[in-house]
């Protein structure tokens, strides 16, 4: 069996690893002219690092991560309000660069295998057979085929039709910081919630630290050069150490910014011998720590049902069944932790007597 797998990303090139170590031959198609991960850092909680190890990937995950032992929920001023301790497992949570862990994922795959500068722009299926069709003029045919091309999937579009990502008012930055001093305990990890905007920080090696930042915006909101520069420290301003120190040590080319996006439910992923996964079938809001483990589950649960199932349509058939309430479920709670966690008082009631 030859699947083709497009995109490139955590979640696809995830696939074709676990496919590959069940001997299944893959193709990767990533639209960029390299493969690169969009986003600072990233959890990977014990669901997404037990794939890691099954994977024989987890040793490589931990020397490029930093410890997580427990998680603190505070105010603006420092104040503790949650102090969470994250319980043994057989596998640890960690945080880590995205960029690292797609570079492990990477490794042992053939070069061959990857093709770069591969934009999809047409999908056709046959009885036995998928052809894909690219913006460079090269066409492929496969036994069945994977989109994991995130949340505007091109393939998702080819397939059912057009569904936009709906966004949930709020937007997020991300960066990556060193820090050394005195305000972030080892080991612990944290957000801190304000009136509409969140800060937190995960370790993610010896005095590295990832951060993510959320504030309210509507979704007509247009950017100007220079604006994460001046809207994270007045957005920010006042909050506890080291807050305001990560927003100055990260470099303004360094900090990616997108909205929170998510969308409604599809009706099914899967169509014949063509499936999503990750973003492309289930994208949810970044309030979990969730998505890239979800792409990991979904990855592993495409090798087992490929090699469990006597044809593509109906091992894509099973592994939605067996995934489609878990990652509904995710997307479900995220968004409403999203929406708790950026609300903010309407100064008009500020003044009431209850």
């Amino acid at each position: 069996m030859n699947i083709g797998i497009v995109g490139g990303g955590i979640g696809g090139t995830a696939a074709a690893v676990a496919l590959q170590r069940a001997g299944i031959d893959t193709v990767v198609y990533e639209r960029a002219p390299a493969f690169r991960e969009v986003g600072a850092g990233m959890m990977l909680w014990p669901n997404a690092t037990r794939v890691l190890r099954d994977l024989g990937m987890l040793e490589p995950v931990l020397q490029c991560s930093g410890s997580n032992t427990h998680f603190l929920v505070r105010t603006s001023d420092g104040t503790v309000l949650m102090n969470i301790a994250l319980g043994k497992f057989d596998v640890p949570a960690i945080c880590m660069r995205r960029s690292d862990l797609l570079a492990i994922l990477l490794a042992p795959l053939p070069k061959e295998t990857m093709r770069l500068g591969h934009q999809l722009v047409d999908v056709k299926q046959s009885k036995d057979k998928v052809r894909l069709s690219f913006h460079n003029g090269f066409v492929a045919e496969h036994d069945a085929v994977i989109g994991a091309d995130g949340i505007r999937s091109r393939l998702r579009l080819q397939l059912f039709g057009q569904s936009d990502p709906i966004y949930r008012g709020y937007a997020v930055w991300r960066g990556v910081a060193r820090y050394n001093g005195d305000g972030i305990i080892p080991g612990v990890n944290s957000e801190t919630w304000g009136a509409g905007s969140r800060f937190g920080i995960l370790h993610v090696g010896p005095g590295k630290f990832t951060w993510y930042a959320t504030a309210n915006q509507s979704s007509d909101h247009a950017d100007a050069p220079g604006d994460c520069r001046r809207e994270l420290p007045a957005t920010f301003h006042g909050w506890h150490k080291p807050i305001p120190q990560l927003i100055a040590a990260t470099e303004p080319e360094e900090i990616v910014k997108h909205g929170a996006y998510d969308s409604a439910p599809l009706r099914c992923w899967s169509k014949g011998r063509i499936t999503l996964m990750g973003d492309a079938a289930h994208p949810c809001t970044p309030n979990l720590g969730q998505g890239g483990c979800m792409a990991l589950e979904d990855a592993a649960m495409l090798a087992r049902c490929l090699t469990e199932q006597t044809s593509p349509a109906a091992a894509f058939r099973r592994y939605e069944t067996l995934r489609r309430h878990r990652t509904r479920n995710i997307q479900q709670r995220s968004r409403v932790i999203g929406e708790i966690g950026q609300w903010e008082i309407d100064s008009s009631l500020q003044d009431v007597a209850w």
